[in-house]
């Protein structure tokens, strides 16, 4: 896996001498029966991970390495096969927020979109949304990976809510760029000063978003701009979605269009209705399992975010998450605040997972 990239040693050497913020998490150092768990409790802080029932914890390995390239998260990662899942209340409880994309040097991954899946393909770059669901399986894998904070990269894609297991074509353009320059900058990492690393940032961006744009050549101006103002329609949204003000008109009056061209504008992702509906869930959602909310009913949480009938929210929650209000917020008490376990120096260090949770 990874020909001509740095061996374990050689990765213990780039850590330390990295110029930029460094990490390196490892599992090797554990006895066999512990190294799976302290995997799946590291990459708690984004995808949950399990093995199969025909997997043995006791031969699993695992490694990050990572390093901060502005406020991009580089990292190359390695490990045993399993399942990784990011599902809806995972979403709504951690409010990452998001894009990655990975380029397998080794292995694959499958992922799961509803009826039909995608496989990533060698050296390929594969994008991923953090915002959205994630049901995937892979295999052994060597990866290269970085996450990009959304506030970064969707201004500059067409597509910004439909780049889930998006594969862009590597044979010409910038999808062989990305490719290159992904394996590339992983390699240089260490050498580099800050100021470079927010230069390297802003190329990386760019190679990103033209990989990704590139995978819809029939992608017109008039497409371009009608993006741009749904990406601002939904922005309204988000910003308003406590009002009780916040009606099909009212979105279409500050966006500067009619309110049929407004249906229209928002019939790709489902609807204008539907869209606000799930912006209000996925608040509600994080509230409800929330200590800081604990002390609030149910009900006031609802009718903060728009929901004027208990019983019509308890039914839209349930049919979203499947689960009810009630049962969502006994999880979370489950869970407790002890959910993380601490620290244990034998792995090194897992300053990456505070990057994955604060990432501008």
């Amino acid at each position: 896996m990874g020909e001509g990239l740095p061996d374990r040693a050689s990765r213990i050497a780039r850590h330390r001498r990295s110029r930029l913020q460094s990490s390196l998490f490892r599992t090797d150092t554990l006895l066999p029966s512990e190294r799976f768990g302290a995997w799946r409790e590291s990459m708690r802080v984004f995808l949950d991970s399990s093995l199969s029932v025909h997997e043995q914890a006791d031969q699993f390995v695992g490694e990050v390495e990572g390093y901060l390239i502005d406020d991009i998260l580089l990292t190359r990662g390695m490990a045993s096969r399993q399942k990784y899942d990011r599902a809806a209340p995972k979403i709504a409880r951690d409010s990452l927020d998001h894009y990655m994309v990975q380029i397998f040097l080794g292995g694959h991954t499958q992922v799961a979109l509803g009826r039909r899946s995608v496989r990533s393909i060698d050296n390929h770059p594969i994008a991923f949304d953090l915002g959205d669901i994630l049901d995937s399986y892979n295999s052994d894998f060597d990866l290269v990976c970085v996450v990009i904070p959304r506030t970064r990269l969707a201004p500059l894609l067409l597509r910004p809510d439909s780049v889930q297991a998006q594969i862009p074509d590597t044979r010409t353009g910038a999808g062989a760029l990305l490719a290159g320059y992904m394996r590339n900058l992983y390699l240089m990492a260490p050498s580099l000063t800050p100021p470079e690393a927010a230069n390297a940032a802003r190329a990386l961006l760019e190679l990103v978003a033209s990989a990704l744009n590139g995978a819809h050549p029939n992608d017109t101006a008039a497409h371009a701009a009608n993006q741009a103002l749904l990406l601002k329609a939904q922005r309204m949204v988000r910003e308003n979605l406590a009002s009780p003000a916040l009606t099909p008109e009212a979105i279409a009056l500050a966006v500067g269009m009619s309110r049929s061209a407004l249906y229209e504008l928002f019939q790709p992702v489902g609807g204008v209705a539907n869209y606000v509906r799930e912006m209000r869930l996925r608040r509600c959602l994080g509230e409800i399992m929330s200590a800081r909310h604990a002390h609030e009913q149910v009900s006031e949480i609802a009718y903060r975010w728009g929901f004027t009938n208990a019983a019509h929210f308890t039914r839209a929650f349930k049919t979203r998450f499947g689960r009810t209000p009630s049962d969502a917020r006994e999880s979370a008490r489950a869970l407790g605040p002890g959910e993380r376990v601490a620290l244990d120096a034998r792995v090194g260090d897992r300053r990456y997972e505070e990057w994955i949770a604060t990432l501008a």
